[in-house]
């Protein structure tokens, strides 16, 4: 486990770790002298005569010049508040430091996995759920800083419990001893019972807290189906049965890591009771010289009990979460290892444009664990600002296509190449070249304006391109209509706007960059006949000034394209337009 978060945290973190961890162990020391200034106050109270047998209360009456046992007192009283308030101040600012390590390199390490998630590629997205990678981010996260936190407090208060024991071993072998033999038998007991449960319970805690997630973001995503089908008690059956198993789950991990503490509470004090009665059944020594020692063990045993407790809750946690940081860990050597090999592959300092053809040289594809190929040996050159079609019966691959172009896919044979480039080697370049164009819109619950400006910062909205891709996208009447204009907000998934109107955004959002190359998949086809005439009236006026990829069923969208070619049996075949419309 430490090697995990090793690998996952970087040099500094590791650094501020060790430093934390120095903070802490001297923080078991301020603990001591928490414990141990009690002693003088309690011998010089019942025997004044301790200030000459003991030289550091000599050296102290020296020094201040007292001339009685009640001005020592009254000092070492008063030292005594000093110290704890000065102990309290540095535990505080101990577990200050503690929170902002774990809760600043959490955030850190929620968007680095963020970050390494959204720069997979699109096959990496259409295998996962997303709420399973909801999960990672941010369950598994906070499971990673939680056993981190909790291992920082275990040593914190495991190393206060070795200082006092030390001290009280020093005071007394027999009573320390007798409670050490006690407390070790628990503690091996406790390691070999709970930790193997907990870590199965934890990886039970990731599954279904997916399922959980999974049904709130199907019941939301799907509420206008859901109510047309009176479907509302399906969807919250299952969320409750999944949440059931859940609360049950969480239940008895509370009580896994409850139950050693009253065990452990009892341990001590039973221990403590009885290393005292063993103590003065077979000791000689005077009951009043015993009671500095016995006052010193109740001090530490105040002190430690809740220690012992912590400890136990911390293993607990630990062990719980622990699969957390299996995931986290498995997910960054992964995901990086993958960005690695792509950037020794992509050329980050060209940019690539398209000047004269986009070509699919003999593309082979087929998907993981899938036998059949979607294409096989395809080829196809498209011409600077010639409009092509694609065509063929669903499942044909055609879409597949439009995502090699697009870069989203990786052939198994060939090449996607533009003016002889191929794109994978400069895809950050090909991207900003592209504009695209799905049948279903992804919107925003944001404003018009955000959702042109698709992923651009507010402030850097560029309004004159903005204004442009409107026009061209012959939304400027329905947005000057609007009491807000752009900046209207249009609802989750543009519920405010009609089919068309959303379609237009898309493609008003296509254009916001200017791309050399537009890329229509299937993007009128949800449409009613009027509203994608009218949709349709937009894309005409692109043709001749950007080179266009267009996959329709209904012949009327690609009436005006300047080519055509049909998708089926693994080829791309040019078609002419007699051919297709007689």
């Amino acid at each position: 486990m430490l090697k995990k978060i090793s690998y996952v945290l970087d040099r500094r973190q590791k650094r501020n770790l060790v430093l934390l961890l120095v903070i802490i162990l001297l923080g078991a020391f301020v603990e001591l002298l928490g414990v141990s200034a009690i002693m003088p106050v309690t011998s010089v109270a019942l025997d004044p005569g301790s200030i000459e047998t003991k030289w550091y209360l000599r050296m102290i009456r020296d020094v201040m010049g007292f001339t009685d046992a009640k001005q020592m007192i009254i000092f070492l009283a008063s030292a005594v508040i000093v110290i704890y308030i000065v102990k309290n101040i540095y535990i505080t600012m101990m577990n200050d430091l503690q929170y902002r390590f774990i809760f600043n390199n959490q955030k850190r390490l929620a968007v680095k996995m963020m970050d390494c998630y959204m720069h997979q590629d699109y096959l990496f997205h259409v295998s996962k759920n997303v709420a399973e990678l909801n999960r990672n981010v941010t369950n598994d996260v906070n499971g990673f800083f939680t056993v981190v936190l909790n291992a920082l407090q275990f040593l914190a208060e495991f190393s206060v419990c070795i200082v006092l024991f030390i001290y009280l071993l020093m005071e007394d072998v027999v009573t320390t001893l007798v409670l050490v033999g006690l407390i070790f038998v628990f503690g091996i007991f406790f390691v070999m019972v709970f930790k193997k449960v907990l870590v199965q319970k934890g990886e039970q805690n990731r599954e279904l807290n997916v399922q959980t997630t999974k049904w709130i973001l199907q019941s939301f995503s799907g509420i206008k189906e859901i109510k047309v089908a009176n479907s509302e008690s399906f969807f919250i059956h299952n969320y409750d049965k999944n949440y059931s198993q859940f609360a049950v789950l969480q239940r008895q991990q509370s009580m896994l890591k409850f139950i050693p503490r009253p065990i452990m509470e009892a341990v001590c004090i039973c221990g403590l009771l009885l290393a005292v009665i063993i103590k003065m059944q077979f000791s000689s020594a005077d009951i009043k010289s015993f009671v500095p020692i016995l006052t010193a063990f109740v001090v530490a045993a105040i002190r430690m009990l809740p220690s012992f407790n912590r400890i136990t809750g911390n293993f607990g946690s630990m062990m719980f979460d622990k699969p957390a940081i299996d995931s986290v860990y498995h997910d960054l050597l992964e995901i990086e290892q993958l960005m690695a090999q792509r950037q020794t592959t992509e050329k980050a300092d060209c940019k690539i444009t398209l000047q004269e053809q986009l070509a699919m040289e003999n593309i082979s594809f087929r998907y993981p664990e899938s036998e059949k190929w979607i294409l096989k040996d395809a080829a196809l050159t498209i011409r600077k600002n010639c409009s092509v079609a694609l065509i063929g019966a669903s499942g044909a691959g055609k879409t597949t296509a439009v995502d090699l172009m697009l870069g989203l896919l990786e052939p198994q044979g060939g090449c996607v190449k533009v003016d002889g480039t191929d794109i994978r080697t400069h895809m950050t370049s090909w991207h900003q070249s592209i504009g695209y164009i799905p049948q279903t819109i992804y919107l925003m619950d944001d404003t018009i304006r955000a959702n042109i400006a698709f992923g651009v910062q507010e402030e850097d909205i560029d309004e004159a391109m903005l204004a442009q891709a409107i026009r061209e996208a012959q939304l400027d009447t329905f947005v000057a209509s609007l009491p807000e204009g752009a900046d209207t907000v249009i609802g989750d998934r543009g519920v405010k706007l009609s089919g068309g109107q959303r379609q237009r955004i898309g493609i008003a959002r296509a254009l916001y960059r200017d791309p050399q190359v537009l890329i229509l998949d299937e993007a009128t086809s949800a449409l009613d006949n009027e509203t994608e005439r009218e949709v349709m009236e937009a894309i005409d006026g692109l043709h001749g000034q950007r080179t266009m990829v267009v996959i329709a069923h209904r012949l009327t969208t690609i009436k005006n394209c300047d080519e055509i070619y049909e998708v089926a049996d693994g080829s791309i075949q040019r078609k002419t337009h007699q051919e297709i419309f007689g």
